[in-house]
């Protein structure tokens, strides 16, 4: 899946389309907008294979025109300069988890530059004194939000530290030992993503399949996406034991989760952004 496509023979297209003038100011614009539909809604696609829950990109010659076509048309002042950069990425396989889409690509692109004027408005940026964070634990947060969402039922030795609303559909679990954190994203509905240039890897637990990517392990449990983010590795069996232990809790009555509806945005923003309360002992 390594194997890249030679993209110096669409050089005179490039050209082409970078000195091709129009009468039409919003012509290009709308070739522009065509181009990036059809590109997004795979009118104009690679030809996928679907394994193990991965979409493998077969990439054919087709796939090196859309994308020199997606950098001249989309990217306006990209474009020559990106093609003679080498900033091309191509997707080498995407895979597929709950609400989740991980893609592999080959490259990273680079971070945009700041001009001096956001530099300027960055460093003028007063530091705002945020209120302490409020502690809730796992069951009262599944009455906040009205989700019945799994959590684990056993961390080894982590100690629970809070549960955060992170939105509607989504919240975060937090456990700590010393120094050292897990935290657990939990959502349903949505769309979400993230992009990695490593081998992504998969495993199969007890009929769970994980996903391990950017040091995230990512799989689903009862039609929720659970993401752990730890600071260090876990043995198989305790990343057996912990996946095993994710239940979820009382069912939730139709006045509970009516209520939540109307309740969830104060308490998110009560629990804006602040110093995490210390573990439970």
């Amino acid at each position: 899946m390594n194997n890249k496509q030679d993209l110096k023979p669409f050089e005179d297209v490039i050209d082409l389309l970078e000195n091709t003038k129009l009468d039409n100011p919003m012509a290009k614009e709308r070739i522009h907008r065509r181009l990036v539909h059809k590109i997004e809604t795979q009118t104009i696609s690679t030809k996928n294979t679907m394994r193990d829950g991965m979409t493998t990109m077969n990439r054919t010659w087709k796939t090196a025109t859309v994308a020199v076509l997606g950098v001249v048309l989309i990217g306006g002042v990209l474009s020559t300069t990106s093609y003679a950069q080498g900033i091309m990425q191509s997707i080498l396989a995407k895979f597929h988890v709950g609400n989740m889409d991980i893609v592999q690509v080959d490259k990273e692109l680079p971070a945009p530059t700041k001009n001096a004027s956001d530099q300027k408005q960055g460093s003028d940026t007063g530091r705002v004194e945020l209120p302490p964070r409020p502690t809730i634990n796992v069951d009262e947060a599944r009455t906040a939000v009205g989700m019945n969402f799994p959590a684990p039922s056993w961390m080894a030795d982590f100690k629970y530290v809070n549960t955060v609303i992170q939105g509607k559909t989504m919240v975060e679990v937090q456990y700590a030992q010393g120094e050292k954190s897990v935290n657990f994203l939990i959502s349903q509905g949505g769309k979400n993503g993230i992009e990695t240039t490593g081998e992504v890897k998969t495993e199969m637990i007890d009929g769970t399949q994980l996903y391990f990517a950017n040091g995230i392990v990512i799989w689903e449990d009862k039609g929720f996406t659970v993401e752990m983010y730890a600071m260090d590795d876990f043995d198989a069996d305790t990343l057996k034991k912990i996946v095993k232990s994710f239940a979820v809790g009382k069912p939730l009555t139709q006045e509970q989760i009516n209520k939540s509806q109307s309740n969830v945005d104060n308490l998110i923003q009560t629990q804006r952004a602040a110093p995490a309360p210390a573990a439970r002992q």
